[in-house]
């Protein structure tokens, strides 16, 4: 049987943060994410006033922030790449919108064309 540390729940929290990052992209809902921070946040800080932090546990800390900083700006570039995108699928649809309108005056063989001789014989 293991007995569990302060230590060690404050890295089990840290990896579960990552768990409850995405869990919070996938349901638009970040608050769980906030709140779990915050309590990582007065438990990484009580040990490291007490002087009990662990060099580890630090350095777990800081890695699974980078993580989810990388994670972050990796979803914002997608954001704007997106939304070039579909800015240039927009653009593309109008210029081949206008190239398909028909053009409203008749076309030169029509309008050039004599009588066919069936209508000549009303």
């Amino acid at each position: 049987m293991s007995v569990s540390t302060p230590t060690d729940d404050l890295d089990n929290r840290l990896v579960h943060s990552l768990d409850s990052f995405f869990n919070g992209l996938q349901i638009s809902d970040m608050g769980a994410v906030v709140s779990d921070w915050d309590e990582i946040e007065k438990g990484f800080m009580g040990r490291h006033h007490a002087g009990t932090l662990n060099v580890d546990t630090s350095a777990l800390a800081f890695s699974v922030s980078n993580w989810m900083e990388k994670i972050c700006d990796t979803f914002m570039t997608l954001e704007v790449k997106g939304q070039e995108v579909a800015a240039r699928l927009v653009e593309d649809l109008d210029t081949d919108i206008d190239t398909r309108t028909p053009s409203r005056s008749p076309s030169p063989s029509r309008a050039t064309r004599s009588p066919s001789p069936s209508s000549s014989q009303l």
